[in-house]
Parts: structure tokens; sequence; C-alpha cells
């Protein structure tokens, strides 16, 4: 019996051994810490930065070209649509008989709120075009 209660003793603190040490070899990890600290000089750090800007500019400069290419595109279809919605508005449809003359002016109203839609849809474009370049120009401001 009294054997029984040693051996019974024993067990339990060996649980109780394994359950605070179970975790140990993570807790040494945690633990490890290691610093390290890199110092470089002003004149490396401003050579990186030079390379970077190199690598960088003329991606800028060639998207803020497509952006202004793209911007140009937008304008000329944005008078060019100005200028049908204004001759539809002053265009009188011929009076050959009631129905025709209904019928035209049906058509040209959706013809006119199809134009109108187009440049509202264009000048979301052409502002969210110009939000970019502003954007990029703005970027390329703060690099230099």
């Amino acid at each position: 019996m009294a054997m029984e209660d040693c051996c019974d003793e024993a067990y339990e603190a060996q649980e109780i051994l394994r359950q605070g040490t179970r975790d140990l070899p993570r807790m040494t990890r945690v633990l490890e810490n290691e610093r390290v600290f890199l110092l470089v000089d002003e004149t490396t750090v401003r050579r990186y930065k030079a390379d970077l800007t190199d690598e960088i500019e003329p991606q800028v400069n060639e998207l803020l070209s497509r952006a202004e290419k793209g911007l140009s595109i937008l304008a000329k279809k944005e008078s060019m649509l100005l200028g049908k919605a204004e001759a539809a508005q002053h265009a009188k449809p011929a009076s050959r008989s009631t129905v025709n003359t209904t019928g035209m002016n049906k058509l040209e109203a959706r013809r006119i709120q199809m134009l109108a839609r187009q440049r509202e849809r264009l000048e979301e474009e052409m502002a969210a075009l110009q939000a970019e370049v502003d954007a990029m120009e703005l970027a390329a401001i703060k690099k230099t």
C-alpha cells in the first residue's frame, strides 16, 4: 500500500513536471532574440535612392504620356458628342405626316438620351483619368 502511494505521488509529480516543461522548446525559441543593427552611411542611401528613381521614372513618364493621350482622345470624343447633341437639338424634323413627325421626335429623343449618357460616361472617365494624372504628378513631385 505504501509502495502504491509512493508510485502515485511520483506519477503525479511527473505529470506536473511534464505540464510545466512541455512548452519549453517553444518558449526557448520565443525568448531567443537576436538584435542585429545595420548601419548604412548617407551616400549609400542616396545611391540606392538614385537607382530606384532611375528605374521607376521612365515607367511613370510612360504612364503620364498614356494618360495625356487618353485625356486628349476623351476630350475629342466629348466635343464631337457635344456637337452631335447640339445638332440634334437644333434639327427640325421633316413634316411629311404627323405619324412620321412623332416617330422622328421619339427617335431624336432616344438619340439625345443616348448621347447624354455617353457624355456622362466620358466625363466620368475623364475625371478618373485626371485624378490618375494628378496622383502621378504628385508622386513625381514628391520624388524630386
